[in-house]
């Protein structure tokens, strides 16, 4: 083998080595980590707005925060906090089979409260889901008074999934400022109902 040839295969597997040390730099830098690969299908909601997911439908009515609830069951409960209640529609998208609400979370800064189902059948946290059949009513969350006047409940955040773990499923994800709320003394709301509002 001739000497010119030598080097310039040598060269060039040189310059094949850096392409691929090249290329694997790249794909170590820009692959997702496991968190993310994790990580929930986030899906924008709004008030008053529908949001869907892959195996489920939302629309949050509204958002109220009360000393005292009374549901449409009949149950009453006072708390030394307050009730944050969020009256929505949900209903699942491709299938029902097991339908429940398992995401029902209130996150408040790092903190996240989970739907009360101390109203019994009086909440949809212990409701049933259908497919192309909303249901609608409420979810309660308990919350210490002090938080809905923090800083960051300007910035909570409503989070609903068809899954008690949503990670690679949809989960819906709409801002609620809980500190331009009023504080109401009692809020009555509604026995659970099928179809919209």
């Amino acid at each position: 083998m001739t000497p010119g040839i030598s080097r310039w295969r040598h060269a060039a597997n040189g310059a094949a080595l850096l392409a691929i040390l090249a290329v694997a730099s790249v794909v170590l830098h820009t692959t997702p980590g496991r968190e993310l690969q994790h990580s929930a299908f986030i899906v924008p909601a709004t008030l008053t707005e529908p949001a869907s997911g892959r195996n489920i439908r939302a629309t949050v009515h509204s958002v109220a925060i009360a000393e005292a609830v009374t549901a449409g069951n009949g149950w009453a409960g006072s708390t030394p906090g307050v009730w944050v209640v969020v009256e929505l529609s949900v209903e699942a998208v491709v299938d029902d089979e097991g339908g429940v609400l398992g995401t029902a979370v209130l996150r408040v800064g790092d903190t996240a409260f989970s739907a009360s189902t101390r109203p019994g059948t009086g909440t949809l946290a212990t409701s049933g889901l259908a497919t192309g059949i909303p249901l609608t009513g409420p979810l309660m969350f308990e919350l210490p008074a002090d938080v809905v006047s923090a800083t960051a409940a300007q910035h909570a955040t409503l989070e609903i999934a068809r899954s008690g773990d949503p990670r690679v499923d949809s989960l819906l994800v709409m801002p609620v400022d809980l500190a331009a709320l009023d504080v109401q003394p009692s809020i009555d709301v509604d026995f659970p109902k099928w179809g919209a509002r």
